[in-house]
């Protein structure tokens, strides 16, 4: 009995058996499954963060507000509308080749040259009533209310320069300058310091960028004022013959050299040569 169970319990078993599905003879082999490979940008984006250039905030933002012109406009106007017109002479100095100076022998000693030029040209300026309106680095820009003082401090700036040239040259080296002088009306901006505009500065400017080597200046306008004058230092001063310059921005302008007697104009030939092997 126990063996007829056990055959009978045998015989409830199912067995799973799997069966191969026949292959039809005219039939191609199905091809391998092809898989797709990712570009290796798009792995690259997938593994780097890369940084945000935009701002994370909104508080970060640039601002897009405009500066108030017509408050500027304003003050201005009234600045120029409350000023009055002033007849000055005016002179700018220069010092030459100060840039190159400072490339070759540096900052600190071409402050000193600087400084050594505009104090000296202050303290000529002081002495025959002129105001120092602003010093432009290697040079100073002045007003006096008379031509012959101009005339006279641009002197005393020739002589002490030439005067003290050994003990100059020696400090801080050679010393060479340009001085332009003209007459006109200025309208003067009040502030801490005071400036001037007016065609007049422009002028003065530009009569200084035709100067030669250590000449000084004049236009027409100063020769009109000063040369009757020039007659009571007559034996200190010597004026250049006339010639007409292209001044860039004003016009054709006639300039004189003035010199003290002693030491001759730059524009004579002595001094040309002179100047070649300085």
């Amino acid at each position: 009995m126990g063996a007829a169970r056990k055959q009978d319990d045998m015989n409830d078993e199912v067995r799973v058996v799997s069966i191969r599905r026949p292959v039809p003879a005219d039939s191609e082999k199905p091809e391998p499954r092809r898989i797709r490979k990712k570009p290796a940008a798009d792995v690259i984006d997938d593994a780097t963060v890369l940084p945000q250039l935009a701002a994370g905030s909104p508080a970060s933002r640039v601002e897009t507000n405009l500066v108030d012109l017509e408050r500027i406009i304003g003050e201005v106007s009234h600045v120029i509308a409350t000023t009055k017109d002033h007849y000055k002479c005016i002179m700018f100095t220069d010092l030459e080749s100060s840039t190159e100076y400072k490339r070759s022998m540096g900052h600190t000693k071409g402050y000193m040259r600087n400084r050594l030029f505009c104090d000296l040209c202050e303290d000529a300026v002081r002495q025959h009533n002129g105001q120092v309106v602003k010093r432009l680095g290697d040079g100073v820009m002045v007003v006096f209310e008379h031509a012959i003082d101009a005339v006279m401090a641009s002197m005393l700036i020739k002589r002490s320069i030439a005067g003290h040239k050994k003990r100059l040259k020696k400090v801080v080296g050679s010393m060479h300058y340009r001085i332009g002088i003209t007459c006109g009306y200025v309208k003067e901006i009040p502030g801490k310091p005071k400036d001037y505009i007016g065609h007049a500065m422009d002028k003065g400017a530009r009569i200084q960028t035709h100067a030669r080597r250590n000449q000084i200046l004049i236009d027409e306008i100063m020769y009109g004022l000063i040369h009757t004058k020039i007659r009571d230092y007559s034996a200190d001063i010597l004026i250049g013959a006339p010639k007409n310059k292209t001044l860039k921005g004003v016009g054709v302008s006639t300039l004189y050299e003035v010199s003290p007697k002693q030491m001759g104009l730059e524009s004579g030939m002595v001094a040309r040569v002179r100047n070649m092997f300085r």
